[in-house]
C-alpha cells in the first residue's frame, strides 16, 4: 500500500476486496448472527431488554407502545431497520416460538399459523420476570459497557445473565460461512445440570445428560429416545434431533375413530402443515386419509378421519410423519460466542461451563461493589460519629470559620468523603436518637462486610451461593412453576418400515394394461374380461388386470424381464405409450409376455424353439430401466410365453403349430429344471414348429378356466400324454384354446 503525489492512497482492488470482505463477515458474526454463550443474546436482542430497562419497562409496571422502544433501539443502540427490529421484539414475546418469553406482549403478535403480528403501532410490550433476571445487578458494575455507534451514550457488552438464556431459549442464526442453531431446554434440567457441574468439574457428557434429557420445545411434541446419537450431538456441539407431533386416538360410534393432534414440531406452520395434507387427500397420494379438520382454538387440535375403521392409526401416523412435516429434523449446530468474541462450536459441557464462569465473574464483581459501597458508608458512618461527639465545637466552626471543609479536615482529620457528608447533613438529623440508628447501620454493615470478605475468600462459599442462584430459579421457573413441566415428551419412536408404508401408500384403484400389436402400452382405470378372441378389440393382444399398488412383469423377446409399478402406467391414452418410452428395449426387441408379480411364485418361461423352465417369480424382478436377462435365446428362436404353476397342477400343456397342422402334447413337470437364468431343456419336438399356447393340467387331467374351475370340455387330455423328447399328436384348432388359463388371474392374452 503506498500514497501518490494527490495522497491517495493505491493498493490492488483484489485485496481491498478481500479486507472489505473479511470485515463485513466479522461484523456479521460477532454484531449480528451468533449468540453470546453467556447471556445467549444477539446485539439486536441484548439492545432490546436494555432499552426496556432504561425505559423501566419492568414486569411489574404498565405497558409501553412497541413503536416507543423500536424507536429508542433505533435511534440510540441499533441503527438498522425498524421492522427487523421489530420482528426480533415480536419473536422473543411468542410463547411458541421462545420457551421462557423475554418480552410480555399486549395486543396481536402473531400465531402458529404464520400470521404477522400487528404494527408496532398497535401492540404494547414490557419485559417479563426473565428479562430481569437477565438484567440483574447490571447497576452494580458487574458487565463493561461500550460507546454506542454514535458516540453519545453507552452500552452494555454482555447482560449479568442470572438466567441460562442460551439453552433455555435456544438460538439460530446464519453468519457469513457459518450457522449457529440450537433448541430450547428444560430450565429445571438446566440448572440441576449447572448444580452438577458446579459440584463435580470433571463429570462426563453422559453424567450431564442424565440430568439434561434433551431439547424441550415451546411447542411440546415428541423427541425420538437415541441415546448413542444424543451423546454423540452434545458431544460435538453438530448433529441432529428427530421431532414428531404428539397425537392421540378418539373413539367415535360403531368402531369408527380420529386421530387429533394436540401438538405439532418446533417452528411448524400449522396451516401450511394442514395445506399438506389437504394436498396429499385431493391428489390421492394417501390412500389412508378420508378429512383433515382444523379445530384449534387457543390450544392445537388438528383432526385427521381415516378412509375406514380397519386403517391401523399408528400405519395412518407413520404414513404422515413420512410425507409432511409432522415429523421433523431439528439439527444442531453450537456455534457460538465465547468472552473473547470468538466463534466455538461447543459442547454442551463447555457451554454449561461457560455459563457458570461467567456467573463466578459476576459474583465476584457485585461483591466487590457491594464491598466497596460498604466501606464508603462505614467510612462516611465514621466521621458522623466523630462529628456527634464534638456537635458543638463541629457547629461553632460552621458558623464562623470562612473556610469550614478546610478547617474541619485539619482539626478532625476527616476524609473528603466524611467532610462532605456532614456538611450536606441536615440540621434536624442532629438528634441523639440519630446517633444510635447510626452506630446501628456501622454494626449491620460491618457484619455485611465481613460476609462478603469471607465470600470473596472461599471458593466453597462462592459455590454455595452458585447453587443457591441456580436452585432459586428452579423454584419460580421449574417444573413445579407456572411455567409448568416438561413439554417435550422423549420415547423411542414407533417405525413402520419405509418399504412397508411406501406399500401401504400406493392407491388400490382398479387398473388394466392392455398390450397392443404395434408395441404399444395402453392402460386404463377399471377391470376388463376377455374370454375369447371376439372379445378382443383389433391391435389387442394381452389385458393384465390389476391395481395401482400392484408390479407388473413384462418379458421381451429378447429372454429380458421388466418391470413396472402400476401407479407409472400412464392413463387416459387411446393409442398408448410406445414401450421405449417405459424400458429402454433394444432393436427389434418385443414385448411379448405380462402379468403381476406376486412374491414367491413358480413361472415356467418357453421360447418360441421349445425350450423352457422353471423360475421363482422374485428373480424376474428388475429395478433397471434395462430389464434383467433370465432367458438365454438360441439362434432364430425367441421367448414366447408363460405360464404360473399352482400347487395342484402336474402337466404341461403345450399348443404347436407349423405350416400344416397344429400339434397338442401333455409333459410332466418332474423333468423341468428349475433356474435362476439359463436356456432350460427342449419342452417338444418337430422340424419347423413353433409354440402357440401354453397352459396347465392337473393330476386329474383337467385343465382350469380359472383357479378353482375345471374346463367343461369334452376333450380328453390324457391322451395326449407323451415323453416330452417326442412330437407332439396332432390337434383341431377350436375356440377352446383362446380361453386358455395360464395362472395369473385376470390375465387375457389372445391366442393367434
Amino acid at each position: 500500500m503506498k500514497k501518490n503525489k494527490n495522497n491517495i492512497t493505491e493498493e490492488q482492488l483484489k485485496n481491498q476486496f478481500a479486507k472489505k470482505y473479511l470485515a463485513y463477515a466479522l461484523s456479521t458474526i460477532t454484531q449480528r448472527a451468533l449468540p453470546d454463550v453467556r447471556d445467549g443474546l444477539k446485539p439486536v436482542h441484548r439492545r432490546l431488554i436494555y432499552a426496556m430497562h432504561l425505559l423501566d419497562l419492568t414486569s411489574k409496571s404498565s405497558f409501553k407502545k412497541s413503536a416507543r422502544v423500536v424507536g429508542d433501539v433505533i435511534g440510540k443502540f441499533h441503527p438498522h431497520g425498524d421492522q427487523s427490529v421489530y420482528d426480533a421484539l415480536v419473536r422473543l414475546a411468542q410463547d411458541f416460538s421462545t420457551k421462557y418469553p423475554l418480552i410480555n406482549g399486549q395486543g396481536n403478535f402473531g400465531n402458529i399459523d404464520g400470521d404477522n403480528a400487528a404494527a408496532m403501532r398497535y401492540t404494547e410490550t414490557k419485559l417479563t420476570e426473565v428479562s430481569e433476571f437477565l438484567l440483574k445487578d447490571i447497576g452494580s458494575e458487574t458487565v463493561n459497557f461500550r460507546k454506542t455507534y454514535d458516540g453519545e451514550l453507552s452500552e452494555p457488552t454482555v447482560l449479568p445473565a442470572a438466567f441460562p438464556n442460551l439453552l433455555a431459549n435456544g438460538s439460530s442464526g446464519i453468519a457469513v460461512g457459518m450457522a449457529t442453531n440450537i433448541p430450547p431446554h428444560n430450565l429445571e434440567e438446566i440448572c440441576s445440570s449447572i448444580i452438577h457441574l458446579n459440584n463435580h468439574r470433571d463429570c462426563s457428557i453422559r453424567d450431564l445428560l442424565k440430568i439434561l434429557k434433551g431439547p424441550d420445545f415451546p411447542t411440546g411434541g415428541i423427541l425420538n429416545l437415541d441415546q448413542k446419537e444424543m451423546i454423540k450431538t452434545y458431544t460435538t456441539g453438530r448433529g441432529f434431533f428427530e421431532l414428531r407431533a404428539k397425537y392421540k386416538v378418539e373413539d367415535l360410534s360403531k368402531g369408527q375413530y380420529q386421530v387429533s393432534i394436540s401438538q405439532i414440531p418446533y417452528q411448524v406452520n400449522k396451516s401450511k402443515l394442514i395445506e399438506k395434507i389437504a394436498d396429499l387427500i385431493i391428489n390421492k397420494k394417501n390412500k389412508l386419509i378420508d378429512n383433515v379438520i382444523d379445530e384449534s382454538d387457543e390450544n392445537i387440535r388438528v383432526v385427521i378421519r381415516p378412509k375406514n375403521r380397519n386403517i391401523d392409526p399408528v400405519v395412518l401416523m407413520n404414513s404422515l410423519y413420512q410425507q409432511t412435516d409432522l415429523e421433523i429434523k431439528f439439527f444442531l449446530n453450537m456455534n457460538v460466542l465465547n468472552h473473547k468474541l470468538e466463534p466455538k462450536v461447543m459442547s454442551i459441557k463447555e457451554i454449561l461451563y461457560s455459563f457458570l464462569k461467567h456467573r463466578y465473574i459476576i459474583l465476584e464483581k457485585k461483591s466487590k461493589f457491594a464491598l466497596n459501597k460498604i466501606n464508603i458508608r462505614l467510612e462516611i458512618l465514621k466521621g458522623f460519629l466523630i462529628a456527634f461527639k464534638n456537635l458543638n465545637n463541629i457547629i461553632k466552626i460552621i458558623r464562623n470559620s470562612n473556610n469550614p471543609k478546610a478547617e474541619l479536615v485539619k482539626k478532625y482529620r476527616f476524609t473528603e468523603n466524611q467532610v462532605n457528608a456532614i456538611l450536606d447533613m441536615k440540621l434536624r438529623s442532629l438528634r441523639k436518637i440519630e446517633e444510635k440508628e447510626i452506630k446501628e447501620e456501622n454494626s449491620k454493615l460491618l457484619n455485611k462486610k465481613k460476609l462478603l470478605m469471607k465470600l470473596l475468600s472461599s471458593k466453597s462459599l462462592q459455590k454455595k451461593e452458585i447453587n443457591k442462584e441456580m436452585e432459586d430459579l428452579i423454584l419460580q421457573f421449574g417444573n413445579n412453576s407456572a411455567y409448568g413441566l416438561r413439554k417435550t415428551v422423549i420415547e423411542k419412536f414407533n417405525r413402520i418400515e419405509s418399504s412397508e408404508l411406501d406399500e401401504e401408500l400406493k392407491s388400490t384403484d382398479p387398473i388394466t394394461a392392455i398390450l397392443l400389436k404395434t408395441g404399444f402400452l395402453k392402460a386404463k382405470i377399471g377391470y376388463s374380461v376377455c374370454k375369447v378372441n371376439a372379445d378382443f378389440s383389433e391391435n389387442e393382444h394381452l389385458y393384465v388386470n390389476g391395481r395401482k399398488s400392484d408390479k407388473f412383469i413384462f418379458l421381451s423377446s429378447f429372454g429380458k424381464s421388466y418391470t413396472l409399478d402400476g401407479e407409472n402406467l400412464v392413463f387416459g391414452s387411446q393409442k398408448g405409450k410406445p414401450f421405449s418410452s417405459y424400458f429402454s428395449l433394444k432393436e427389434n426387441e418385443e414385448i411379448v409376455d405380462s402379468f403381476l408379480y406376486k412374491n414367491n411364485e413358480k413361472i415356467l418361461l418357453c421360447s418360441s424353439n421349445g425350450y423352457g423352465f422353471f423360475i421363482n417369480s422374485d428373480n424376474l424382478i428388475s429395478n433397471k430401466k434395462s430389464g434383467k436377462k433370465v432367458f438365454n435365446i438360441k439362434k432364430n428362436d425367441f421367448l414366447h410365453s408363460s405360464v404360473q404353476i399352482h400347487k395342484d397342477q402336474k402337466y404341461i400343456f403345450l399348443l404347436t403349430k407349423n405350416k400344416k397342422e397344429n400339434r397338442a402334447s401333455v409333459i410332466s413337470m418332474k423333468d423341468i429344471p428349475t433356474q435362476e437364468k439359463g436356456v432350460g431343456i427342449i419342452l417338444f419336438k418337430g422340424k419347423k414348429v413353433s409354440l402357440f399356447a401354453l397352459s396347465t393340467v392337473s393330476a386329474k387331467f383337467e385343465m382350469l378356466d380359472n383357479y378353482t374351475t375345471p374346463v367343461k370340455k369334452s376333450l380328453n387330455l390324457k391322451k395326449f400324454l407323451i415323453p416330452r423328447t417326442k412330437n407332439g399328436k396332432i390337434i383341431k384348432y377350436n375356440l377352446f384354446f383362446s380361453s386358455l388359463f395360464r395362472g395369473y388371474e385376470n390375465n387375457f392374452k389372445l391366442i393367434s
